[in-house]
Formats: C-alpha cells, sequence, structure tokens
C-alpha cells in the first residue's frame, strides 16, 4: 500500500518529464514549415523577380535592337549625306575655280576698259584743247586768211596753217621774200604761246621739174623752202626743240596739176601742229583694235 503512491508518482514524473519533449519537437517542426513556406514563397518571389527581368532583358534587347538597326540606318543616311555632301563640294570648289577664273577675266576686261576709257577721255581733252587751239589761232590770224595770205583748217584730225607759196617765195626760189617774213613773223608770234605744242614745217610743189645745181629735183627745193621757214620761226621765239622740216616734193597734191590753179595750189608750206603723241601712246592699248 505504501509502495503504491510511489510507483504512482514515479508514473507521474515520467509522465511529467516526457511532455516537455513532444512539446518541444512539435513546436520545432512548424517552425521548420513554416520556414519551409517562407523559403518557397521568397523562391516564388525570386522566380517572379526573374521572369520580370527576362522580360525587361528581352524588352531591353528588343529596343537595343531598333535602336541599332535605327542608328544603321541613321549612318548609312548620314553616309549618303556625306558621299553627296562630298560630291557637292567638288562641284562647289570646281564653280568657284571657274568663278574666280571668270572673275579674273572679267577683272582683266575691266582694267583694259578702264585703261580704254581713260585713254578716250584723254583723246577727248586733246580734241577739245585742239579745237581751242583752232578757234584761238582762227581768232589770231582772221586778217591774214581774209588777205588771202594763209589759211587754217583741220585735216585728218591735225590742225594746218597752209601759206601758198607766191606769198613766200619767188618761183624756184628758197629765200624768203619780205611779205613771207612779215607773215612768218606774225605766224610765229602765235605758235610761240603754245610751248607744249610741236609744229612740223612741210614743204610741197608742183609736178613741173626743176634741175638746177642747187635743186636737182623738187625734193630739195620743198625740203629748202621748209627748213627756211623752220630758220625764220626759230628767230622768232618758237622753241627750236618743237620744231621740225619736211619735203614732199610733189608727191602730195591738193589738186590736179593739169592746170596754172591746181598748180598753184600744190606749190605750198604747211605748218601743221602735231598729235599729242602721249596720248597716243595712251590710246594704244591691248584689246583696243
Amino acid at each position: 500500500m505504501r509502495h503504491r503512491p510511489t510507483l504512482h508518482r514515479w508514473s507521474l514524473l515520467v509522465v511529467v518529464c516526457l511532455l516537455p519533449t513532444a512539446c518541444v519537437k512539435k513546436s520545432t517542426h512548424e517552425v521548420a514549415l513554416a520556414d519551409l513556406a517562407r523559403a518557397r514563397g521568397e523562391i516564388e518571389d525570386l522566380r517572379g523577380q526573374i521572369a520580370d527581368l527576362e522580360a525587361e532583358m528581352a524588352a531591353n534587347t528588343r529596343e537595343r535592337d531598333a535602336t541599332e538597326a535605327a542608328l544603321r540606318a541613321e549612318v548609312a543616311e548620314l553616309e549618303d549625306a556625306r558621299a553627296t555632301a562630298s560630291e557637292r563640294f567638288e562641284e562647289a570648289r570646281d564653280e568657284v575655280y571657274r568663278l574666280e577664273g571668270l572673275l579674273n577675266e572679267r577683272g582683266a576686261e575691266y582694267r583694259t576698259l578702264q585703261r580704254r576709257l581713260e585713254a578716250l577721255r584723254a583723246m577727248e581733252r586733246e580734241v577739245r584743247e585742239r579745237n581751242a587751239i583752232y578757234e584761238d589761232v582762227i581768232g589770231r590770224f582772221r586778217s591774214l586768211m581774209d588777205g588771202g595770205q594763209l589759211s587754217v583748217d583741220i585735216v585728218r584730225g591735225r590742225l594746218v596753217i597752209l601759206l601758198p607759196q607766191d606769198v613766200l617765195f619767188a618761183s624756184g626760189s628758197a629765200t624768203l621774200g619780205s611779205e613771207g617774213r612779215d607773215v612768218l613773223a606774225e605766224v610765229a608770234d602765235v605758235l610761240a604761246e603754245f610751248p607744249d605744242r610741236r609744229f612740223q614745217v612741210e614743204g610741197h610743189t608742183d609736178n613741173v621739174p626743176i634741175s638746177t645745181e642747187r635743186f636737182p629735183s623738187n625734193w630739195e627745193l620743198s625740203s629748202a623752202r621748209a627748213l627756211a621757214v623752220v630758220r625764220l620761226l626759230a628767230q622768232r621765239g618758237v622753241d627750236p626743240e618743237n620744231l621740225s622740216g619736211a619735203a614732199f616734193g610733189e608727191y602730195q597734191p591738193v589738186a590736179s596739176n593739169d592746170d596754172r590753179e591746181g598748180r598753184r595750189r600744190n606749190r605750198r608750206i604747211e605748218i601743221v601742229m602735231l598729235p599729242n603723241l602721249d596720248v597716243i601712246a595712251e590710246t594704244q592699248v591691248p584689246g583696243g583694235g
């Protein structure tokens, strides 16, 4: 009887001792299951993330491929544009060279025209000055012209003072008479007022031949008469550097030698105001014709 309580107490003790162990194992199992559930959830989450990443990567790949294709197309267009631009650049450079050549050509033409214009202006000034001299000489020689002792005219652009031979010289002579010396003195007074002008004295005869010891032909006669006039003009104040003499004999007639009046007109002295040679030289511009 005394031993029962003891056995009962040991039985209870064993049962009590076993109870905590059973409780621990059940709790651990539940924890493990919970951990497994969480792990599965995390795996599912990771799979979802992986799927999302794969989808994003696929989208990125497609976008990259599309971008690459667009860039390749743009590069191709740029290459075509560069080739076109290069071709146009070559064409533009050729056009620039052509225009530069044309500009140089036009510039040369302009300079030539400018020189011609300046030359023509110089000629115009020369003509105006010559005409002014002509009008002045006409006015100064009016009395001599009215008396038939000389005439003044423009011949081939040259001012010509014509003095008949019978006013200056006797037939077959190269010695100035008194009337001729007086007339030439008045002429010299006028010509001396134009120190920048040159004058040529030209002797002319008719075609009647002469053959003397002094004048073997009309060449010598016309030459001696021209030089006699040159000497008197120089003595009367015309600058000798502006004077020259020329002999034409009977070879530049102004009238027919078939009659007396024509032969009289051909026997003459002409004092020619020579053109300004500087102006003539300026007009000889290349391309000026």
